[in-house]
């Protein structure tokens, strides 16, 4: 049962015209800002599958600011599918935010090339919560994809997932204080090395290898876990 609504207002599909040199992305893009411009809060959005065609991180925080946007400044009924699975954030800030999603059995553990594959039934039933997995390389096995590309893909995922995890533990190994500290130490060691360098004539070379100097002597600041993870980088 739905109530009544001034519009109904839709970004669903994948179109572009080349003739006037809009791709897919930019056509999203416009429908997208032609709703919120146009949506009140009597208003029903719908939209899919919003940040395909750029990266993964710009599609991301476009999904993120635009869902963000409905929920506080528009405020109206909205119905928005993602294959984002960290956009299922926003109903832990807003409580009128509620996730669903839809349902499928999966048998077989799939792991390794050798292991058993994982079979997947989509049942399109749709229960309250959030999926914590996708299926897009399932999908390429019931379209027959080669084995030889199946078992990269999941290769490849595997290797993306590890490598985002890793990073995720770096930022999250330091706390508020490490970043005050870390900071204030090394604003601190910087001051002292222009006062070493500044009007002495030295080279480049001499003054960069003065401040490697200057940090390699600071047990204190290398000991800091801010600091250690700006070193990383």
């Amino acid at each position: 049962e739905l109530t009544i609504y001034d519009s109904i207002l839709a970004r669903v599909g994948a179109s572009d015209s080349q003739l006037k040199g809009v791709s897919t992305f930019m056509a999203e893009m416009l429908e997208t800002a032609n709703i919120l411009k146009s949506a009140t809060a009597e208003s029903l959005i719908i939209i899919d599958e919003l940040g395909r065609g750029t990266s993964t991180y710009d599609g991301f925080g476009l999904a993120w600011a635009i869902s963000e946007h409905i929920v506080r400044e528009i405020g109206c009924f909205a119905v928005f599918a993602t294959h984002f699975h960290e956009l299922t954030a926003l109903a832990e800030q807003y409580p009128q935010v509620t996730n669903l999603h839809v349902t499928a059995h999966i048998s077989g553990t799939g792991e390794g090339d050798a292991g058993a594959k994982r079979e997947v039934t989509l049942l399109y039933k749709v229960e309250p919560g959030i999926c914590d997995q996708s299926f897009g390389i399932h999908v390429a096995e019931l379209v027959r994809f080669p084995d030889k590309v199946v078992r990269m893909a999941k290769r490849k995922a595997d290797e993306l997932e590890d490598f985002t995890t890793k990073h995720e533990d770096q930022a999250l190994s330091y706390g508020k204080d490490d970043v005050e500290q870390g900071s204030a130490m090394l604003k601190k060691l910087l001051v002292e090395w222009k006062a070493q360098v500044e009007g002495g004539g030295m080279s480049r070379e001499e003054q960069v290898a003065r401040l490697k100097e200057l940090v390699a002597a600071d047990e204190t600041l290398l000991a800091n876990p801010f600091f250690q993870s700006i070193k990383a980088l």
